[in-house]
């Protein structure tokens, strides 16, 4: 009687230390901290003498013990299959195991490798009704004793609040990285638009100013120099009014929200041939109807960076910019006949060059659910294609004629385009309909035929 008693007791006493726990675990939403408070309340509640935290992988599937007692195992790594925590991870049900000798689940090379004599041990699934995470596991009671019932149902109860934890930890962690992504790509927004207006309307204002007051001088001294200097002046203002207009384009382009990605995609390009010199081709095919505005405004994004990179970088003589809308993409391309680059040394420096313009292509590309390809050859000039899915359910219907996932018929003085390649067939140079060539396979567009 006074042993049910005692029992009783602590029960209730390892029940109240869990809800304690439970709720400093929530207010708590830095994953490192949360997941150190989490063992040590395992081993707490459990009265073990060490224990360990292990978070599945699920690139490589593997379990890693992110949080241990042990030094030598610390982001030590096992098959998630492996052993009995990946017996209990793979299964999805606790164990307790009262002598690891006799349990053939044993993965004896952590002991081996940690140096350490485990006898008994509780392992707990990190779970909820949806997903898995990974498991706890407590080692050896101090008392010597073996782990009963009680000790595992107070684990799993400890182990269920823990997942949620580690879940809203994860999220909030997650939105903080946004968040801070987000501020880095407005600061970059600002500086761009700072150096834009610099280099461009505030010294061309400037210069204007001098010139206003060069004739007012002439216009005491040589009257009739004053209106040829008028026309010159008012052709200045005339320019920088266009690059101020095309500035404002680029930072909210109001023909995308009004009429569409055709419509704003054929303004975009008719400025940066009237106002940067750019000689574009621009080649839009099977597009009558309006898309989802999501899927415009990012399309639109990821077409200006990558002709801004080609603006800034490229020394291109000439810009392709093609899209086709087909039965369940659609396909974007960007391409230049510039000075390329190599892209792997590239994006391995963007921490130090402090641009995020490839970065915020491809994160855009993500958030598209789309396939995003970045090529390019020093010398040979550069790529950027996007293969955009659309469901059929929520965009527009095609018109009449729009481009079908079965062969197309030959058309005169044309190659047939594969199956899934896109618009990737690249004129040699600027040329009419009629004269475009297939490219080699495997080669993609960036190099010339012999």
């Amino acid at each position: 009687m006074i042993q049910d008693q005692e029992q009783i007791q602590r029960r209730l006493a390892a029940l109240t230390t869990v809800q304690d726990m439970a709720l400093e675990l929530t207010s708590e939403l830095d994953v490192r901290r949360l997941l150190h408070k989490i063992l040590d309340s395992a081993i707490q509640v459990s009265e073990a003498s060490t224990g360990s935290l292990l978070l599945w992988d699920p690139k490589t599937d593997e379990l890693v013990f992110v949080v241990t007692r042990s030094q030598e195992l610390l982001n030590y790594r096992m098959p998630a299959d492996k052993g009995i925590a990946g017996w209990v991870f793979t299964h999805c049900e606790p164990s307790i195991v009262s002598d690891v000798s006799q349990d053939d689940r044993f993965f004896d090379t952590v002991d081996h490798d940690s140096h350490f004599h485990t006898q008994s041990l509780i392992t707990v699934p990190l779970m909820n009704a949806t997903e898995k995470i990974g498991v706890i596991q407590v080692l050896n009671k101090e008392s010597r004793e073996q782990f009963d019932e009680q000790d595992r149902d107070i684990l799993i109860a400890l182990a269920a609040q823990a997942t949620t934890s580690i879940i809203n930890a994860r999220l909030y962690q997650e939105l903080e990285t946004e968040k801070n992504r987000i501020s880095a790509v407005w600061d970059q927004a600002r500086q761009k638009l700072a150096r834009d207006l610099h280099d461009g309307p505030a010294q061309i204002l400037a210069s204007m100013i001098m010139d206003i007051e060069f004739i007012l001088k002439l216009y005491e001294h040589e009257p009739d120099r004053v209106p040829d200097e008028l026309q010159k002046l008012r052709e200045t203002a005339q320019k920088t009014l266009a690059q101020v207009r095309n500035t404002m384009f680029e930072l909210r382009p109001l023909v995308l929200e009004t009429q569409g990605f055709k419509d704003a995609l054929e303004a975009y390009t008719e400025r940066l041939v009237k106002t940067e010199g750019m000689n574009i081709h621009l080649d839009i095919r099977n597009l009558e109807d309006r898309l989802p505005s999501r899927i415009e405004e990012l399309c639109f994004a990821i077409v200006q960076e990558a002709v801004l990179n080609v603006k800034k970088h490229a020394q291109a003589k000439n810009t392709w910019i093609i899209v086709e809308r087909r039965t369940k993409d659609l396909v974007i391309a960007v391409r230049d006949d510039g000075q390329g680059f190599n892209v792997a040394s590239t994006e391995e420096e963007y921490d130090r060059r402090g641009s995020l313009g490839l970065l915020n292509m491809k994160e855009r590309a993500d958030l598209l659910g789309a396939q995003y390809a970045l090529e390019s050859v020093p010398g040979r000039g550069t790529l950027v294609s996007l293969i955009v899915p659309l469901n059929t359910n929520t965009t527009s219907t095609p018109s009449p004629g729009a481009v079908q996932d079965e062969p197309t018929p030959q058309i005169p003085g044309t190659h047939q385009r594969r199956r899934g390649t896109g618009p990737l067939i690249w004129p040699k140079s600027p040329a009419p309909p009629g004269s475009y060539r297939e490219r080699e396979k495997g080669t993609g567009p960036l190099l010339d035929g012999e």
